[in-house]
This record gives C-alpha cells, sequence and structure tokens, in this order.
C-alpha cells in the first residue's frame, strides 16, 4: 500500500485532480482508495436523524447499511493518521491517495500550485514527490501539467510495487514500526495458526486479528 498526498492551498484543483486520477489509475489494474482531511470538520448526521440520535447516545461508532452503500461514523479523540485510517478500514488498497494532511511528514506530497492562488513550493525537499503546476516552476522535482493525468498516473505507478506481504501493528491506535525481521516472525507465526484452523483458506489475501486487554477501557 502506497500513500500520496495532494497538499497545496484551496481552490488549487486537488479534489479535481485526484478525481480524475482514480479511474486511469484503476484502469492499470491497481486498488485505490481516497482520503480527505477537512481541516475545519465536516457533517454526516443531522440532527433528529438516526446516526445523530445514536452518537448523542454515546456510540464511538456507527456503521449506516444499506443495498448500495455502507458508511461508517467513528468518533475520535485525536486525529488519526493517513496511515491508521488506511490500515483499519480499507481492503488493502495498492494505492491510497490523499488529499490534505500536509503536516504528516511520513506520505510523499505531490504539491499542487496554481498562479494567482498559490506559486511557491512549501513541502520539505525530502517529502516532495512531484508538482502540478499551471505555470513554470524552478524545481529539481518532477512537474506536470493539471491536464496531464496521464503522466501524473505513470509517476505514481513508477513507485509503485505491486502488493506484497506486510504486516501492520496499531496499538491504542498509535502506528508501531517493525522492522523486516520482527515482521517476517509475526506473519510466519499468524499465518501458521491460521492454517491450522478447518475451513481456511490455505493462502488468505488478507488477515485481521484484534486483541482486547481483559480489564482494560476499549
Amino acid at each position: 500500500m502506497k500513500l500520496f498526498a495532494f497538499v497545496g492551498n484551496s481552490n488549487t484543483g486537488k479534489t479535481r485532480l485526484i478525481s480524475q486520477l482514480v479511474p486511469v489509475l484503476k484502469q492499470k489494474g491497481y486498488s485505490v482508495a481516497v482520503i480527505k482531511h477537512c481541516a475545519h470538520g465536516f457533517e454526516l448526521d443531522t440532527d433528529g436523524k438516526d446516526s445523530w440520535n445514536f452518537n448523542e447516545a454515546g456510540a464511538d461508532t456507527i456503521a449506516m447499511v444499506s443495498p448500495e452503500r455502507l458508511a461508517i461514523l467513528s468518533y475520535n479523540q485525536d486525529e488519526p493518521s493517513p496511515e491508521s485510517i488506511a490500515v483499519k478500514h480499507f481492503e488493502s488498497p495498492d494505492i491510497v491517495l490523499v488529499e490534505g494532511f500536509k503536516g504528516d511528514k511520513s506520505i510523499r506530497k505531490i504539491e499542487v500550485l496554481k498562479k494567482g492562488i498559490s506559486e511557491k513550493i512549501e513541502s520539505l525537499p525530502e517529502e516532495l514527490f512531484a508538482v502540478v503546476s499551471d505555470f513554470d516552476i524552478d524545481t529539481d522535482k518532477s512537474v506536470f501539467q493539471p491536464d496531464q493525468i496521464n503522466q501524473i498516473a505513470d509517476k505514481i505507478q513508477g513507485s509503485v510495487i505491486k502488493r506484497k506481504s506486510s504486516i501492520a501493528l496499531h496499538i491504542d491506535g498509535a502506528s508501531i514500526p517493525m522492522n523486516d525481521f520482527v515482521q517476517k516472525i509475526f506473519t510466519n507465526a499468524i499465518l501458521g495458526m491460521v492454517r491450522s484452523l478447518e475451513g481456511i483458506n490455505e493462502n488468505p489475501a488478507r488477515i485481521t486479528l484484534s486483541l482486547f486487554m481483559e480489564g482494560e477501557k476499549r
């Protein structure tokens, strides 16, 4: 799973760019998820509606299900990282396109500039992956015009390795880094136990294990 954050000022075209990239990347055979950062909040549950009533009653998480859609409303004490959101809620996408989260240093940034609105690169060089701009800009990173969707998709594809085995550890919402040796131990131990169970696919695509400590608040 590879994350790319599209950052820049409002009205530079980040949402439109992501919306155009999704079908192109899917045509290339990748599964794609999108995360949007709403710095000023957002409303999905309206006063008086069922989800609002459940929240008022104290529910921590609410799922709204219909034949066509599934929406999960989770009420957080602290803002989760894009990586933790993807691991918890998405089915292991190849590519996650993130709008915003410019302060997250762990994600490669694609900065979107627009004449008269945002004309200066603000991302740190070590975080900057590419620039999308409707005017000439001096940088050693790849620069694309906003309408060069196929070229931007090719750039993203060039840094994405097709899905391989990986494992992620989150404790109380915090992502815990593990080196390759520790990941291999976890993977082999879990696979060994899972494959000993009856009626289990010998080569599962994804395994999710949740451990709740007895007596602890959760």
